[in-house]
């Protein structure tokens, strides 16, 4: 007798997950913040101040481009206005610069320091907290002057829960305004979101990097406060400001748990940030240096930052100019590898070859087209393949026409890239800022022609200043001061270009003595800006 049949069904089995995870770029840099300069040390102080200082800059420029109705602003800043306002700071801080100072004669002297318990924050104390903020601004404010606040201030946060390792560690609160072009609800959404940011994919010179510095800054803030990020914002054309506390999510969103809610406040417009972290004790020769060196090549703003001690380091306008808008650089051909030829394929709207070829890249004429399609299509015939012509389109490209014709369109010749994209601070500018600023005996800024290196423009200015209030240095990095898109550079010393080039001067033949590295010594400034829209 045969077996019986199985009528059982069987259930179809799912299909295994895998191993590989996939996560989100917030929940990566969440942990690992240190990657941008927020690790734990004094540096930490300096990359709060180089992220919204930079950022607080280029909302100055967005709004001075923007605008129809610029200010008339005089060659440089009433003395008396600079005065009134910085007593007016001092007044307003009376008793927190107080407390500051005591803490740091404290400090110095080792005894145990303690502060007073700070206020709970909820979103009416914090817009009262920023009207006060604003009070002493008052005559900047009136005459719409392109200012930027920052403030670094020791409190103390009893409901704050330590880490056996952070034990001595402080909680900083930091605060920055600008009055610059200031935020839409709708950007304000994205504000502190990994890589949104207001500046193009499309290349051209700009500070910084796209869309890492605010967001690694919330995530520090978060990571070892715990505290929410308070933000007003106010567009240049709108008519009330907007203000929120939120936090930033792994998942790359934010949790509002204040706000947003829109109310008039007596600022034309800009943007106020405030949030906590925790580092250890702050120290002069950090922070402070990077926003004097900062107002020098941005010397058509006004800096101001206030250090934990009440310390307030005034920095004003210079020169009644901005910077021209920079235009957006296309590829130059010259500079262009493989894997982008093949993504700028991938993504091109253009239909054809000839378009895509002559819209995608600077230099690249007509009849430059035709000889890379020519030669490309020389290739594939050796290969008993089709020819290609000026009307192959674009997404009917096998992976081997691509290549060959990247080997064609490499191999030609191009004239070199336009130098319009470049914007240099310009020697006038630069030495009437050195001037204003150190009063030295001798100053002199040459600003050279741009030029460009396989397919990149870029330019190179140096001023050098000596004696007058100029003292001299300790440090070479004290002598030699680098700036690339007028943003400082603090590190890398030893790998960069402008270093090892100020080291192989003979300084000698003009009788200035230097350091063990090469770099001069005494009573002399050497300042450096490398600018273009591919440096940084």
């Amino acid at each position: 007798m045969s077996p019986e049949k199985n009528t059982e069904t069987r259930k179809p089995t799912a299909a295994p997950s895998g191993d590989i995870k996939q996560g989100t770029i917030a929940k990566f840099m969440r942990k690992r913040t240190q990657l941008v300069g927020f690790e734990t040390g004094l540096n930490k102080h300096t990359q709060y101040a180089i992220e919204f200082l930079d950022n607080a800059i280029d909302a100055l420029e967005s709004w001075w481009w923007k605008t129809k109705s610029r200010p008339r602003l005089r060659d440089r800043l009433d003395p008396e206005i600079l005065e009134q306002v910085k007593k007016k700071i001092e007044e307003e801080q009376f008793d927190s610069i107080a407390l500051s100072k005591k803490l740091e004669r404290d400090v110095r002297a080792g005894k145990q320091v303690e502060l007073p318990p700070r206020k709970k924050d909820t979103i009416d104390e914090s817009i009262t907290e920023f009207r006060k903020f604003l009070m002493p601004l008052r005559p900047l404010l009136s005459k719409r002057e392109p200012i930027v606040v920052m403030q670094l201030t020791e409190v103390q946060m009893p409901d704050l829960i330590p880490i056996d390792d952070e034990e001595g560690f402080k909680v900083y609160e930091f605060t920055c305004f600008d009055t610059g072009v200031g935020m839409v609800p709708a950007d304000l959404e994205k504000f502190g979101i990994y890589l949104a940011s207001s500046k193009s994919e499309k290349l051209r010179q700009t500070r910084g990097s796209q869309g890492f510095g605010a967001p690694s800054a919330f995530s520090d803030a978060q990571n070892t406060t715990g505290k929410p990020i308070f933000t007003v914002s106010k567009r240049y054309d709108a008519d009330v400001a907007t203000a929120s506390f939120f936090y930033t999510t792994t998942s790359n969103t934010k949790d509002y748990t204040g706000g947003p809610i829109n109310l008039e406040l007596p600022f034309n417009h800009g943007t106020y940030i405030r949030l906590h972290y925790l580092n250890i004790q702050y120290r002069r020769g950090y922070a402070d240096i990077y926003s004097e060196m900062a107002s020098l090549l941005n010397a058509h703003a006004t800096i101001i930052f206030i250090d934990p001690y009440g310390t307030v380091n005034f920095y004003p306008r210079r020169v009644d100019v901005f910077p021209d808008e920079p235009k957006y650089a296309q590829p130059h051909p010259s500079s262009i590898r493989i894997g982008e030829f093949q993504d700028l394929l991938r993504e091109t709207h253009e239909p054809d070859l000839k378009s895509f070829l002559t819209k995608a890249f600077v230099r690249l004429s007509d009849n430059k087209a035709r000889t890379i399609v020519n030669e490309a299509s020389k290739d594939l015939r050796r290969r008993h393949l089709d020819a290609l012509s000026l009307k192959t389109p674009t997404d009917s490209l096998s992976k081997i026409e691509v290549e060959l014709l990247y080997r064609a369109f490499s191999n030609e010749e191009y004239i070199a890239p336009p130098t319009d994209t470049v914007v240099t601070v310009g020697e006038e500018v630069f030495e009437q800022t050195i001037k204003l600023a150190y009063k030295p005996d001798f100053t002199s800024a040459v600003t050279r022609k741009p030029t460009s290196g396989k397919g990149l423009s870029f330019a190179v200015e140096v001023c050098i200043a000596y004696g007058g209030e100029i003292k001299p240095a300790t440090s070479a990095p004290m002598v030699l001061w680098r700036f690339v898109n007028r943003v400082p550079k603090l590190r890398d010393n030893s790998d960069c270009a402008t270093w090892k080039a100020t080291t192989l001067v003979n300084w000698k033949n003009y009788k200035v003595q230097t350091f063990d590295n090469g770099i001069p010594r005494g009573p002399i400034m050497v300042f450096i800006h490398v600018c273009g829209a591919y440096v940084h």
